[in-house]
């Protein structure tokens, strides 16, 4: 029995190592795919009742309700962001062109600049400055306007990629909805396997958690940002879809969307339109604010209970790690790793039996 010993590690080992092997090579062949398996697990379990509600309406066909939903997050999600991809295709050339810029005259120094306190005499001079040799300050701006032109291509880059994600990511939320029943039995099996009895409800629990994060952060951002440009369109402020995709970006990151409207607000009444810039400041702070004050707390307080720093974390953590797409998946990671946790400590202050 000694002599058999030995040969019973040897084949253990070479099990472990075998099926340590395939997780490996498994896991090198979907990592570059685990942002958008995160996020279209995500986006089936956040609408996952409003897609069975749709089945049941027309006729549970449920490959055509999946067909229905897939395509309305493709027009209110990717869509915008496809937008904003054209939108920096059309600003970089003009970013990266000063020859245009040199030959044009630049008009003598406004009143008003002369009339600034303390800075007003030094900065006509520089202006007059400038306008006395403006084809020489443009070519000392040219290395600066190079890299500037630099990030923006990069930035466009990060976009497209994040855009792709986007859209894979969707076009997987529609096929785990159509086998959203299956999926849903085995992670139950998995999590009972995994934790015991005690762990047979923690599917739910995450769901729920995944549905509330989603609802409140990105509800809200979605609220927030619809509302912005209507007001931006009405007020008649240029790029309106451009700087919606940044108030979006701005709620997402739990960031005051005044950063967007209020610049746009003052751009108005430079323009001269006082009565439009009043409209857009009203329409900041009664409607958008407040769509942000009364919503976001509510959603998320009924599902997360996860703090609004671990939010801005997990937005900021993400968009670091996944880019735009990561905007979405970072809270939600973390408010489930939070749930998690809570739900351990109480099994751990309540053990069973």
């Amino acid at each position: 029995m000694q002599n058999e010993t030995p040969a019973i590690n040897v084949m253990t080992v070479l099990r472990i190592g075998a099926v340590l092997l395939l997780l490996g090579a498994c896991l090198k062949v979907i990592l570059p795919f685990t942002g958008a398996l995160i996020w279209a697990a995500i986006i089936s379990i956040s609408v996952w009742p409003w897609y069975l509600r749709l089945a049941h309406l027309i006729g549970h066909r449920r490959g055509l309700a999946a067909l229905l939903v897939s395509s309305l997050l493709m027009l209110s999600i990717a869509g915008p962001i496809s937008l904003m991809a054209v939108k920096l295709a059309h600003v970089l050339p003009d970013a990266q062109s000063l020859e245009t810029l040199s030959h044009a005259p630049l008009p003598p120094p406004p009143a008003w600049l002369e009339r600034i306190p303390l800075a007003g005499d030094k900065l006509t001079q520089f202006w007059l400055s400038v306008q006395g040799d403006l084809p020489g300050m443009l070519e000392k701006l040219r290395p600066t306007v190079n890299k500037v032109a630099l990030w923006i291509l990069e930035q466009g880059a990060s976009v497209g990629f994040s855009l792709l994600e986007i859209i894979l990511a969707i076009v997987l939320s529609g096929f785990l909805l159509t086998k959203g029943d299956e999926l849903w039995d085995g992670a139950n099996l998995t999590l009972s396997k995994l934790g015991g009895s005690p762990a047979g409800d923690l599917a739910e629990v995450v769901a729920r958690t995944v549905r509330s994060v989603s609802n409140g952060v990105v509800g809200t951002a979605l609220a927030q940002t619809i509302l912005c440009v209507i007001g931006l369109l009405i007020a008649g402020v240029p790029g309106a879809l451009a700087l919606g995709f940044l108030c979006f970006v701005f709620a997402v990151a739990q960031l005051p969307t005044l950063l967007v409207w209020l610049p746009a607000a003052g751009w108005v009444f430079y323009t001269g339109d006082n009565a439009y810039g009043v409209f857009l400041l009203l329409w900041g702070f009664l409607l958008v604010n407040t769509v942000d004050n009364v919503l976001r707390p509510l959603l998320i307080s009924q599902g997360a209970q996860m703090p609004l720093i671990m939010i801005f974390m997990g937005v900021i953590g993400g968009l670091l790690a996944w880019g735009v797409i990561g905007l979405f998946i970072g809270p939600t990671l973390l408010a489930v790793a939070l749930t998690l946790y809570r739900h351990w400590l109480g099994e751990a202050e309540h053990p069973a039996g």
